[in-house]
């Protein structure tokens, strides 16, 4: 049997779905204009979701991987991974702050 969830447990979480849905538009919105891709069916390879309100995924279709950034000669060739890497340390601390906030909000003096 599940343990029922706390009410700061449940406004983390809802704060964690809100960061993460931003970080998911943030990345494919970088990500796919860098990518070496042709228009028409190529068009919908990168994709991403939200499961269990604290969790991402990012799919790519297999040839996405090897789909190098236009550009970008040396590193990474991945535009997908590059993009999720410049983004994720930001994400990381908005999410940490905002939570942060939250919890400490009835103990701040007004």
């Amino acid at each position: 049997m599940a343990k029922k969830r706390s009410k700061e447990q449940l406004k983390a979480d809802k704060i964690i779905k809100a960061q993460l849905m931003k970080f998911g538009d943030v990345v494919r919105d970088e990500a796919v204009p860098t990518s070496r891709r042709d228009t028409g069916r190529l068009q919908d390879e990168m994709n991403w979701r939200v499961e269990k309100d604290t969790t991402i995924i990012f799919a790519q279709m297999y040839y996405g991987a090897f789909n190098y950034p236009s550009g970008k000669d040396t590193g990474e060739k991945n535009a997908l991974k590059i993009a999720i890497d410049n983004n994720i340390e930001e994400n990381t601390k908005v999410i940490i702050k905002n939570i942060n906030d939250v919890l400490l909000a009835p103990f701040k003096k007004k």
